[in-house]
């Protein structure tokens, strides 16, 4: 399913001259990375009816800070209120007017993040969204900090970003996520090791190399969106909760976007391309064999029938022809056959006691009807039981026996 990332703006949606966004096939690689005034994005992105959409919040609408939760908080149907809690003192808004997220996956124990902004522009944003026609899977933010309970050389990233407020560096720490000016005092109070790796959008890749005085690695906004939606990070939570079942979709639709192309998982298709050619050679074979075995069954019969019966020059179908040709000599001998009414009105007699002769018979096309011989239900049984001995099948008629061969149709 293709997946459609929307950098969503600072400010309102509806006021944004231009939106980032990226189009993935697969969801690891982009297809398509431009940007569009909101009004005309719908059109001009939505190419394909089915399509994942997420929403990335900009660094400068998150904020984050480090909370420790109390033990079994994190199960609580309060949790909203636990965190508001822990978070009032270290927010200039009001924690009401904020939307928050916590990390995921949690860990045992120790601080953990929590993700803060502001819930009127992010609902403002989900609503417009919507009511465009595209169905949200997912609210990611564009950077965060290395995830807590990692260990303390979780790795540190620096950005060097161009955002409306100017260019700016972004600082990516176990400490949290910081923003600067794209200045050189700013990289003193940072002090990037060497061992830091710097990424840098194309329209201030120059200044920030500059000074760096090192290179870096180029990124888009669209890449960092994409990488951002690949992240453990789901900020629907609490009262912006995208619905069940498009994160779950979202989940299994990435796992299986992972098995069909990450190469890690690459032994595991070819081990399943291999088993499933195996299986079809297996198939094939078999039923070759079961073939080859029925038409040898098939010459064999014929053969049998053209050697006792050498007139028969055409065999189309071997036993139908052969109980032909039977029957047909056995009424130029003068034999009668099973389903003869004379031996089948003998066989009939000859397993039952009737007290009186049967009122009428009748035979027509190997079937033959006795009238007026009532029978109780055990006699009945007895004599169906007896006349199947002798290859017969009996049914009762209301007061009458119909009686043929059990190989008459």
């Amino acid at each position: 399913m293709a997946l459609l990332i929307i950098t969503l703006p600072a400010q309102a949606l509806k006021s944004a001259s231009q939106l980032d966004y990226g189009i993935s096939r697969d969801g690891t690689t982009l297809d398509v990375q431009s940007s569009a005034p909101w009004s005309l994005l719908p059109t001009s992105a939505r190419a394909a009816q089915a399509m994942q959409v997420v929403l990335v919040l900009p660094v400068e609408r998150v904020s984050w800070h480090q909370v420790h939760l109390p033990p079994g908080a994190a199960r609580s149907a309060r949790l909203r209120a636990v965190l508001e809690g822990l978070v009032e003192d270290q927010l200039l808004d009001e924690v009401a007017d904020l939307h928050l997220a916590l990390q995921s996956p949690l860990p045992a124990q120790g601080p953990v993040w929590l993700a803060a902004c502001d819930k009127a522009w992010l609902l403002d944003c989900v609503r417009e969204v919507e009511q465009a026609g595209f169905f949200i899977t997912s609210l990611v933010p564009e950077l965060a900090p290395p995830a807590l309970g990692a260990g303390a050389d979780a790795p540190a990233q620096l950005y060097a970003l161009d955002s409306p407020q100017g260019p700016q560096w972004v600082h990516s720490s176990a400490a949290g996520l910081t923003r600067w000016p794209l200045q050189p005092a700013a990289l003193a109070a940072i002090k990037p090791g060497e061992d830091v790796p710097v990424w840098a959008e194309p329209a201030v890749a120059a200044q920030a190399e500059a000074l760096l005085g090192r290179p870096l690695f180029l990124q888009t906004s669209a890449q960092r969106a994409l990488l951002a939606s690949q992240g453990p990070w789901d900020m629907a939570q609490f009262s912006i909760v995208a619905s069940r079942s498009g994160r779950s979709l979202r989940r299994v639709t990435q796992g299986l976007q992972q098995f069909s192309s990450a190469p890690r998982w690459r032994p595991v298709r070819w081990g399943l391309w291999a088993l499933l050619l195996v299986q079809v050679l297996g198939l094939n074979l078999l039923a070759y064999q079961s073939q080859a075995a029925v038409n040898q069954e098939r010459r064999a019969m014929q053969a049998a029938f053209t050697s006792t019966f050498p007139k028969v020059q055409a065999v189309v179908d071997a036993p139908l022809q052969m109980q032909r040709e039977v029957d047909q000599l056995r009424q130029r001998s003068g034999q009668l056959a099973q389903d003869d009414a004379e031996v089948m009105l003998s066989a009939l007699m000859q397993s039952a006691n009737f007290a009186a002769a049967p009122a009428a018979v009748h035979y027509q096309g190997g079937e033959l009807k006795v009238e007026g011989l009532p029978l109780s239900a055990a006699a009945l049984a007895e004599l169906i039981r007896a006349m199947e001995a002798r290859g017969y099948q009996l049914q009762a008629q209301g007061a009458g026996l119909s009686m043929r061969t059990r190989s008459a149709p």
